[in-house]
């Protein structure tokens, strides 16, 4: 077990024997880092070789020090810190845990000393800029497909006192001292990809703080991209083309994890995990052998009576769709491929079968959105929840528009603060009346400092560090923002299509002519 939370399948080695130590960092607390696959991936990739040893940090939830879980020692200590950055709002967290080890904060400021500082995850890949002063080396893409190549290298930088430039040669490494362009790299056969199966759970109550997200749970991986085309999602134009694992490596991935791993809960990883062509196969396996199911979204044209059956059978009781859009024309914008009946539909056949509580996810401040479409997410709720659900039964996420890199939005200007908070008013104004439903979502302000961190340069770094400095609160962005002469106004307007960005020299694999003839495509809409 781990020193500082109860932990099964805790990985302890010899510091006196291993060539490479790696901090692994996710900067927020130990509850989201370990809700996924992310950390448990990483932490077996690297710990799988003998001469490497890694130890994991996350954003203190209590009053915990800020050291490794397995023994309690630095980030300071480590030869190498790794992050993973997977929401732009943790970047005042990764100042933070730099901060509070004692590691010059500025790459130009380390010492041969010092440790060499690395990041990936899909916020690096998309735009790695904004933290570009504070990041050794970016990760572009998935890394897999060259880890041992780049952990041997991470030895020779060690030894050679931090000659990182060395690495703008390895295809899928930003190295921004020197710009370099980078090609994203990928797995294509999923089912010759690792997967760990001895992943480390909490062992504690579940009520605790340190409980995740589902629940005691082994995460496997079914699909990684996605084969839609909505064109706000980033990691559906990052993470292209889908990639499925054959039910044969999903069973046996199953069966091997539940005899390592103390859970009785499955929970299905993937952006398309609807599009698996054998996905009820999965199901029917899971429950089969008596273990419990978690799926975090539900598409809707793949629910069927039988699928139903199988969740109420693998005791998950809440379910998550995502409209996105109310009405049709904003769907078309978007191109969620996703009609009002389709909806309804599937939530008679879920409510049918037991599944009493319904979460539904929508955007607004979208381009070229109205008052119209905006009613139209209030309209179609109510006729979701026709279908019978009961008081607080309906849960409606409304969250404001954040333009993403290397989506044919990027160039798409940011609406105002006072129209998301309009919009917002409206859906609570008319739903005030109507017990069924609540509606809750990202502040607003928030959803602007997302965009700044999305879409920013690397001019912003500056700024990112004052608002850790001053403490991460949105009262600190106001501040370092007015201290460092960044504004909104800057970064959230609309862009020409010809407009030099931050994140050019990052090949995802989709050209700006493809981006452009999908960004025209929105604005002809009418």
């Amino acid at each position: 077990m781990s020193t500082l939370i109860p932990e099964a399948n805790v990985i302890k080695k010899d510091w006196r024997r291993a060539n490479l130590k790696i901090g692994l960092c996710y900067p927020n607390v130990y509850r989201a880092g370990m809700s996924g696959l992310v950390v448990r991936l990483l932490y077996a990739l690297f710990n799988i070789r003998d001469d490497v040893l890694c130890e994991r940090f996350f954003i203190p939830t209590r009053q915990e020090p800020w050291l490794s879980l397995e023994s309690s020692q630095p980030l300071s200590k480590f030869d190498v810190v790794a992050f993973t950055l997977q929401y732009e709002e943790d970047y005042v967290n990764v100042i933070r845990m730099l901060s509070r080890s004692g590691i010059p904060l500025r790459r130009e400021n380390r010492k041969a000393k010092d440790p060499i500082v690395i990041a990936g995850g899909p916020c690096a890949t998309a735009n790695p800029e904004p933290l570009a002063d504070y990041i050794d080396l970016f990760f572009i893409g998935e890394v897999e497909s060259f880890l041992d190549e780049v952990v041997d290298r991470l030895i020779d930088c060690k030894d050679s006192k931090r000659n990182v430039e060395a690495f703008a040669d390895v295809n899928g490494i930003y190295v921004p001292q020197e710009p370099n362009l980078t090609k994203r790299v990928m797995v294509s056969n999923l089912d010759e990809a690792f997967h760990p199966v001895a992943q480390q759970v909490p062992i504690v109550d579940e009520h605790s703080h340190y409980m995740t997200i589902f629940g005691r749970a082994l995460a496997v991986e079914e699909t990684r991209g996605c084969s839609r085309s909505c064109r706000f999602c980033l990691l559906r134009h990052i993470n292209f083309p889908m990639r499925e694992r054959s039910l044969m490596k999903i069973e046996n991935i199953i069966y091997e994890g539940m005899k390592k791993t103390p859970v009785n809960k499955v929970s299905l990883i993937g952006a398309s995990i609807f599009d698996h062509p054998r996905l009820e196969d999965v199901c029917e396996y899971i429950v089969s052998q008596g273990y419990e199911l978690s799926i975090p979204s539900l598409r809707p044209e793949n629910i069927t009576e039988n699928l139903a059956k199988m969740l109420i059978k693998g005791k998950q009781r809440n379910v998550t769709m995502a409209p996105d859009g109310g009405s049709t024309r904003i769907r078309e914008i978007i191109c969620k491929q996703m009609d009002d009946e389709t909806l309804i539909d599937a939530a008679k056949i879920l409510l049918k079968n037991g599944l009493k509580r319904l979460k539904l996810y929508f955007i607004i401040g979208l381009p070229k959105e109205t008052p119209n479409d905006v009613k139209a997410i209030v309209e179609l709720s109510k006729k979701i929840a026709g279908a019978g659900y009961g008081e607080k039964a309906i849960h409606l996420s409304i969250n404001p528009f954040v333009p993403k890199p290397h989506t044919p939005f990027q160039w798409e200007k940011v609406t105002s603060l006072p129209d998301i908070r309009e919009s917002l008013n409206l859906i609570k104004k008319l739903l005030r009346s109507d017990r069924r439903f609540i509606v809750e979502g990202m502040d607003p302000r928030h959803a602007q400092v997302q965009a700044l961190l999305s879409l920013g340069d690397r001019q912003i770094g500056k700024t990112i560090e004052l608002a850790s400095l001053y403490g991460g609160s949105l009262g600190a962005w106001r501040r370092a923002m007015k201290e460092t002469n960044v504004s909104f106004d800057k970064y959230l307007q609309e862009r020409n299509f010809d407009d030099p960005l931050p994140w050019d020299k990052i090949d995802v694999g989709i050209s700006r002519k493809q981006l452009v003839m999908e960004a025209e495509k929105i604005r002809n809409i009418v």
